[in-house]
Order: C-alpha cells, then sequence, then structure tokens
C-alpha cells in the first residue's frame, strides 16, 4: 500500500462525503463511513508484515510469545478503540464516542492484567531478597 493510494482515496472519499452532505445529511455520513472501512480494508494488509516483524522481534529478545501476544492485543485494541470513537464523533455521536473509548481502556487494561501481576510477583520477590 502507497501513501498516494491512502491520501487519494481519504481525499476522494472526502470531497464526495462532504458533497453529498449539502445534499443529504445521510449519504454524506455513508460515504464517510464507507471511506473510512475501505481504508482500514487498505490497513489490513499491512498487519500481517508488522506481526511478523514484531513475533521475529520477540523471537531475538527471546521475549515470552504471552508477552508479545498480549502487547498485540493491546495495540489492536488501542487502533479499534480510536477507530470506532473517530466514527461515532464523525457521526455527531461525541456522547457514544467517550463511551468507547472507556470501554477499550478497560479491555486494553484487562488484556494486560496478567503481565502487571507477574510483574508484581517478581518486584515483590526482588525487594524481599534485598530487604532479607
Amino acid at each position: 500500500m502507497d501513501m498516494v493510494q491512502v491520501l487519494g482515496v481519504g481525499v476522494v472519499g472526502t470531497l464526495l462525503a462532504v458533497t453529498l452532505s449539502r445534499i443529504n445529511g445521510t449519504h454524506g455520513l455513508l460515504v464517510g463511513l464507507a471511506t473510512g472501512c475501505l481504508l482500514l480494508v487498505m490497513l489490513l494488509g499491512q498487519t500481517e508484515e508488522l506481526g511478523g516483524f514484531l513475533r521475529e522481534l520477540a523471537g531475538e529478545g527471546s521475549l515470552s510469545a504471552a508477552y508479545t501476544g498480549r502487547a498485540i492485543r493491546v495495540l489492536g485494541l488501542a487502533c479499534l478503540t480510536e477507530a470506532g470513537s473517530r466514527i461515532c464523533r464523525d457521526g455527531g455521536q461525541g456522547n457514544i464516542a467517550l463511551k468507547v473509548e472507556l470501554c477499550g481502556r478497560v479491555l486494553m487494561l484487562c488484556a494486560m492484567l496478567p503481565a502487571l501481576r507477574e510483574l508484581l510477583e517478581v518486584t515483590r520477590t526482588v525487594l524481599g531478597e534485598l530487604s532479607g
């Protein structure tokens, strides 16, 4: 995927959405949503390469697959939360956008709880060895 393609789809979609919004607001909103979905589909092809790189990097650093999997999951949740929130805001639903963001934050925290729990255990063990 080339940035010129992304810009082309984004600019054409924006121009269509703005033009149609003047005629019929609903059609403009639908074109905006369709453009956003098309851009996300274009992006999906690139995520596989990124995931492979992160797995390779984790293998070289002898990181646990569980940690890298969780980090990738949190990164995905962050991207989806931002995209969903922006779509809600574009649709004039700022209140729903705030709820989407809150849910995303809680889900990211829940995804990282096992790693945080293990980090606390390691910290507790190290502090116990240092003090005693």
